[in-house]
C-alpha cells in the first residue's frame, strides 16, 4: 500500500515538494509531469479536474489561490478522505511559509528550503489515511482532527496550564502527552482543527527533549503575521506549548514552565501512564469492546483506544490492527452516515458559534446510529448530541446489545468531569 502527495507551481509547473509513504518507488519526473499536465489542459476550457479512480488508486488535484496545485494518490483511500488531506497539506505550507509567500512564491528555491521544516508534518498526515499499511506506527491518525488522551488527573493539570498561561502572557497553550492533548486553554480550542493538529505535529515529529521556538502563521487565524509556537519538554513524553508574540523569550518560558510544573512531577508521571488505553483505567467497560473512538464533533478532538482486557473470541484481531479497523469504520460509516455535512464546513473559516449553529440544523438531518458486522468483529457508532463513540466489538457480542453498551459506554466516558472531556 502506498500514498504520494506532491507540490506544483500553478504557472510554471515547477515541482515544490514531494512525500511518499510506504514501501514504493517515488514518482518518475514524466509520471509527475503527465499528472499535473492533465490538470492544466483543462484549465484553458475551463474544465476543473478534480479526482479520479483507478483499480488501485485514487487521484485528486486541488489548486489553492491559483499560484499552488497539489496532487495526492493513495491505494485503498476514498477520494473524500484524500480530499481532506490536500486541504491539510496545504494548511501545513501556509503554516511555515505564510499566505503570501505561498501566493507569490517570489523565489522557488527559497521556498523549497523553507518547506523542509514541514517534511515531518507532511509524513505525519500521510499516515492519516487508511490505507491499510501494516507497518503504520499512527494508526490512530485521523485527518481534519485532533487526538485527546482523557487522564483521570487532567483536571490537576488543567489548573497548573492555566497559570503557566498567565506567567507567559499567552491565551494560546495544551499540555501534551504522547502527542495527545490532556489538558488546554479555552483560546487554545478555538484555533481551527486543521492550525491545532498541524501544530501538534510540528512539536513531536522531531525531538521531543529539546525545547522549540519555531515562527508560524495561523492558516485561519493569522495568516500573514506569524506567531511563535513554543514546545517545552517536561518530563518524558510530556510537553507543554503555546503560541506567544515576540516576547518573553524562550528562557523565560522554560524557566515558567519549570517553575509552574515542578510540584506536578508525579501528577504528569501518573498521567502518562494513562497511555496506550488514553481514557482511565478505573473506568470498567464491556469485556466485549475491542476498541473505542470517541469523538467531540463540535471541536474536532477525539480519543481513541484499544481495550486491554482480554477478549472471549480467539478470532480477534490483534490490537495494533484495531485502531485501523475503527479509523476504516469512521471513514466509510460514520463520516458519511453521522457526519454528512462535515466536508462542506469543515473547509471554511467558521469561528465557533458558526460551528455550533451549522451543527445544530444539521442535527435534524443527521443520523444517529450505524454499524458493521463482519465473521470476526463487529463495529457500532452512536451519536448524542456533539459526540460520537464507535466501538469495535468481538463477534460474540449480540447485535441487538451493542446500543445499550455504546449508549452506557458513551455516557461513562463524557460524564466523568476529571478527564475534562
Amino acid at each position: 500500500m502506498s500514498a504520494y502527495v506532491m507540490g506544483i507551481t500553478s504557472t510554471g509547473g515547477l515541482p515544490v515538494f514531494s512525500r511518499k509513504k510506504g514501501n514504493c518507488e517515488s514518482l518518475s519526473f514524466s509520471k509527475s509531469g503527465s499528472l499535473n499536465g492533465v490538470h492544466m489542459f483543462g484549465k484553458p476550457l475551463n474544465i476543473e479536474l478534480l479526482s479520479t479512480v483507478t483499480d488501485d488508486y485514487a487521484v485528486a488535484w486541488k489548486e489553492f489561490n491559483d499560484s499552488l496545485v497539489i496532487i495526492g494518490l493513495a491505494s485503498g483511500c476514498s477520494v473524500d478522505v484524500l480530499n481532506r488531506l490536500l486541504r491539510l497539506v496545504y494548511d501545513a505550507v501556509v503554516l511555515i511559509v505564510g499566505i503570501d509567500e505561498a501566493k507569490s512564491q517570489r523565489n522557488i528555491e527559497r521556498l523549497k528550503r523553507d518547506l523542509r521544516v514541514c517534511y515531518p508534518v507532511l509524513d505525519r498526515l500521510l499516515d492519516s489515511l487508511d490505507c491499510g499499511d501494516a507497518s503504520n506506527k499512527h494508526s490512530s491518525d485521523i485527518v481534519g482532527y485532533v487526538e485527546t488522551i482523557l487522564c483521570p488527573e487532567n483536571h490537576l493539570i488543567q489548573i497548573v496550564l492555566d497559570s503557566f498561561s498567565e506567567c507567559v502572557d499567552s491565551m494560546f497553550s495544551c499540555v501534551l502527552i504522547n502527542g495527545k492533548i490532556a489538558a488546554a486553554t479555552e483560546s487554545w480550542w478555538s484555533l481551527h482543527p486543521h492550525e491545532l493538529r498541524i501544530l501538534l505535529f510540528l512539536a513531536v515529529t522531531e525531538n521531543k527533549d529539546i525545547s522549540r521556538d519555531i515562527p508560524v502563521f495561523l492558516p485561519y487565524k493569522s495568516p500573514s503575521v506569524a506567531f511563535r509556537f513554543i514546545a517545552c519538554s517536561l518530563i518524558a513524553d510530556v510537553q507543554v506549548c503555546c503560541l506567544c508574540g515576540s516576547t518573553p523569550a524562550l528562557m523565560d518560558i522554560e524557566q515558567s514552565a519549570t517553575q509552574c510544573f515542578r510540584n506536578s512531577t508525579d501528577i504528569l508521571k501518573a498521567a502518562s501512564e494513562c497511555a496506550p488505553r488514553n481514557f482511565p483505567y478505573s473506568l470498567v467497560v464491556d469485556s466485549g469492546i475491542l476498541g473505542l473512538l470517541l469523538i467531540n464533533i463540535k471541536l474536532k478532538k477525539y480519543m481513541m483506544s484499544k481495550n486491554p482486557q482480554p477478549s472471549a473470541s480467539r478470532k480477534a484481531s490483534s490490537s495494533s490492527h484495531r485502531l485501523d479497523i475503527l479509523r476504516t469504520f469512521f471513514y466509510q460509516a460514520v463520516m458519511n452516515t453521522l457526519i454528512p455535512n462535515a466536508q462542506t464546513w469543515q473547509e471554511n473559516n467558521l469561528c465557533e458559534d458558526q460551528r455550533t449553529d451549522k451543527l445544530a440544523q444539521d442535527e435534524q438531518n443527521d443520523g444517529v446510529e450505524t454499524y458493521w458486522c463482519s465473521e470476526y468483529h463487529k463495529c457500532h457508532a452512536v451519536k448524542v448530541g456533539i459526540n460520537i463513540l464507535c466501538v469495535l466489538y468481538s463477534s460474540a457480542t449480540p447485535t441487538h446489545a451493542m446500543r445499550l453498551i455504546s449508549k452506557t459506554t458513551l455516557g461513562m466516558l463524557v460524564g466523568d468531569r476529571q478527564i475534562c472531556w
